[in-house]
C-alpha cells in the first residue's frame, strides 16, 4: 500500500471508529424505545389474560351456586397472587433491561459516540441533522407536559377551545366588517397552485374528493405531457407555455411549475404544497432563523427558508427565460405584473420567501412587475419582514386555516394555555379557570357564561403567550369568511386581516378541512363574483 493512502487510512481510523460507536449509540436507543414498547404490550396482554380468568371465574360461581361460588372463590385468589407476581416480575425486568441499556448508551457516549449515524447512513447528513433537530424540538416542547395524562390534554384542549370561541363572537359584536377587493386573478392562481401536485393527486383535489379532475386530465383521447394534464386537472384553462414541471423532490426542493400564460400575458412560478415526507421535513424544521432583507436583520422559517435559497438560482433562470415570451410591455394590462409567483401552504411559504429574496436582490430586468399571491402561507417571517412586503405580497387565508396559524410559538402558546387550564393554581390562577369550570359554563352558555370565558382569554394569554421568535404569513393578509349580505344569502368575502388575526392557534371542525385547495377555490369564486357591499356583519365563525 503507498505510504499517503496508508496515512490517509490511519486518519480515517478515528472517523470509522466514531461512526460505528454512533450507529452503536443509536441501536441502544432504538433498543429502550423498543423494550418500553414490548413490556408495554406484556403488561397490556398480562391484565387481558388475568381479567379474563377472573370474569369467567366470577360468572362460574354465579351459575354453579354456593358450593362452586366457595371454589371459584379459593381460585381467584390464586389467580390473584399469580397475577400481582407476573406483574412484579415484568416490572423488575423492565427495570433491570432499562437500566442495562442505559449504562450501555451512558457508555457509549463516554467514549464519543454521536446520535443520528444510523439517520446518516439511512438518508444522508442534511436529512439526518434536520430530523435529530425536529427530535431534539419535540423533545424540549414536550417536557413542561410530564406528568400531565393525554386525557386531561384533550379536555384542556376543548375547554381553551370554547374559551377562543367566546372571545372571539365578543369580537365579532363590536361592529360591522369592510370589505376589500381580491387580486382579479387571485383564482387562477390558486389553480395554477393546484397543478403543482400533477394529475395524479388530482391536482391538489381542487374539486375536493370528486373523479372530475382525472377525468379532465386523461379524458378526450389526447395524448398529452404531465404538465399538461396537471393543467387540465386543474382546470387552468387557455393557452400556457409550461417551461419546466418538477414533480418529484428533493430533500429542501419543493415541487413547482414555471409557465407563461398567454391568457394574462405573464409568467406563473407556482410552488407546490406538502406532498411527500420530504416536504413535511421541511415544514417540521420550524425554529426561526436569521433572515436579512432590505439591510434589516430579522427571523425566517427555517426550513422554508432553506428552500427558497436553494431553488432560487433555478426558478430565476427560468423565470427570465419566460420573460423573453412575452409580449411588450405596452401591450399589457397595467393592472397585472410580468411575474406571478404562487402556491398553496408549503407552496406558499417558499413562494413568498423567494419572491422577498429576488425583491431584495434586484433580480428581474428594470421595469418588470412581480407580485406574489399565496394561499394558506404558514408562519415564515417576523412582523415587520411580513409587513415590508405588503407592497408586492398577498397571503389570502380562508377561515380557521390550521396552517396560518401553525408555528413553533402558537404551538407552545397552545401548550401553555392547556396547562393552566390543566391546574390553574400552579400558575397562581382563580380556580374558576380550571378545566371542568370552564367546560360548565360554556355548556351552560349564558351572557354572563360567555362573559366570563372571554375574560379568561385574556387571563390565560396573558402569561401563556411567548414573546419571542414570533413568525407570521407574508404581505398584506387578506381573510375569506362567511357574511352576511344585506338582502342577499350569505356569501364569502375578503377581509382585510392583521397579524393579530393568526397569531393564535385556533381550535375548531373548521381548522383542517379549511386549508383543503377546494374550499379555497370555492370561497374564491362567491367572493369575486359578488358585488362587495362596503359592509356587511360576519356571518358566525366560519
Amino acid at each position: 500500500m503507498p505510504a499517503d493512502a496508508a496515512m490517509e487510512d490511519v486518519q480515517a481510523a478515528p472517523a470509522r471508529s466514531a461512526s460505528g460507536l454512533g450507529v452503536a449509540l443509536d441501536a441502544v436507543t432504538v433498543g429502550q424505545q423498543g423494550v418500553s414498547w414490548g413490556f408495554g404490550i406484556a403488561k397490556t396482554a398480562t391484565q387481558m389474560g388475568f381479567g379474563a380468568a377472573n370474569a369467567a371465574l366470577r360468572f362460574t360461581g354465579d351459575v354453579g351456586g354456593p358450593a362452586a361460588q366457595v371454589v371459584t372463590g379459593s381460585v381467584e385468589q390464586v389467580l390473584n397472587f399469580a397475577h400481582g407476581c407476573t406483574n412484579l416480575g415484568q416490572d423488575l425486568a423492565h427495570g433491570i433491561t432499562q437500566a442495562s441499556l442505559s449504562t450501555a448508551k451512558f457508555s457509549l457516549s463516554a467514549a464519543g459516540a454521536q446520535e443520528g449515524e444510523l439517520l446518516r447512513l439511512a438518508l444522508g447528513d442534511e436529512a439526518a441533522e434536520s430530523i435529530m433537530m425536529v427530535l431534539e424540538m419535540v423533545r424540549r416542547f414536550c417536557t413542561p407536559l410530564a406528568g400531565v395524562s393525554t386525557s386531561d390534554l384533550f379536555l384542556a384542549a376543548q375547554a381553551w377551545a370554547a374559551v377562543q370561541q367566546a372571545r372571539r363572537l365578543e369580537i365579532l359584536q363590536q361592529g360591522p366588517a369592510t370589505t376589500m377587493a381580491l387580486p382579479p386573478h387571485a383564482e387562477r392562481a390558486m389553480r395554477f397552485s393546484a397543478a403543482t401536485f400533477g394529475a395524479l393527486f388530482l391536482a391538489g383535489l381542487a374539486d375536493g374528493l370528486s373523479v372530475a379532475p382525472a377525468i379532465r386530465a386523461y379524458g378526450g383521447g389526447q395524448s398529452r405531457s404531465p404538465a399538461e394534464m396537471a393543467l387540465a386537472a386543474a382546470k387552468v384553462e387557455g393557452r400556457v407555455t409550461v417551461l419546466d414541471f418538477e414533480e418529484t423532490s428533493e430533500h429542501f426542493v419543493p415541487g413547482f411549475m414555471v409557465a407563461v400564460d398567454h391568457e394574462l400575458n405573464l409568467v406563473v412560478l407556482a410552488l407546490r404544497g406538502t406532498s411527500s415526507a420530504k416536504d413535511v421535513l421541511v415544514d417540521l424544521v420550524c425554529e426561526a432563523v436569521p433572515c436579512e432583507l432590505g439591510g434589516v436583520q430579522g427571523l425566517a422559517h427555517g426550513g422554508m427558508l432553506r428552500a427558497a435559497q436553494r431553488v432560487s438560482d433555478r426558478l430565476l433562470q427560468l423565470v427570465l427565460q419566460g420573460l423573453e415570451l412575452l409580449e411588450t410591455p405596452a401591450t399589457r394590462s397595467p393592472h397585472l405584473p410580468d411575474v406571478l409567483i404562487t402556491g398553496h401552504s408549503l407552496g406558499g411559504g417558499v413562494a413568498a420567501l423567494l419572491a422577498a429574496l429576488w425583491r431584495d436582490q434586484a433580480a428581474l430586468p428594470a421595469g418588470r412587475v412581480m407580485e406574489c399571491i399565496t394561499f394558506g402561507c404558514p408562519q415564515v417571517l417576523d412582523a415587520q419582514h411580513a409587513m415590508a412586503l405588503s407592497n408586492f405580497t398577498t397571503s389570502i387565508i380562508l377561515g380557521d386555516d390550521l396552517v396560518s396559524r401553525l408555528s413553533l410559538t402558537t404551538v407552545q402558546d397552545l401548550r401553555e394555555a392547556c396547562l393552566r387550564l390543566n391546574n390553574p393554581q400552579a400558575f397562581e390562577l382563580p380556580v374558576t379557570l380550571q378545566t371542568a369550570s370552564v367546560q360548565a359554563m360554556a355548556t351552560r352558555g349564558g351572557e354572563d357564561d360567555m362573559a366570563r370565558l372571554a375574560a379568561a382569554h385574556t387571563q390565560i394569554m396573558a402569561g401563556a403567550k411567548g414573546t419571542e421568535n414570533r413568525l407570521f404569513p407574508a404581505g398584506r393578509l387578506m381573510f375569506l369568511r362567511k357574511a352576511q349580505i344585506p338582502s342577499a344569502e350569505s356569501h364569502y368575502v375578503a377581509l382585510e386581516g392583521s397579524h393579530a388575526g393568526v397569531d393564535e392557534m385556533l381550535i375548531s371542525s373548521d381548522m383542517a378541512t379549511a386549508h383543503m385547495p377546494a374550499r379555497y377555490l370555492k370561497a374564491l369564486d362567491e367572493a369575486m363574483n359578488l358585488p362587495a357591499p362596503p359592509e356587511v356583519a360576519l356571518n358566525g365563525l366560519g
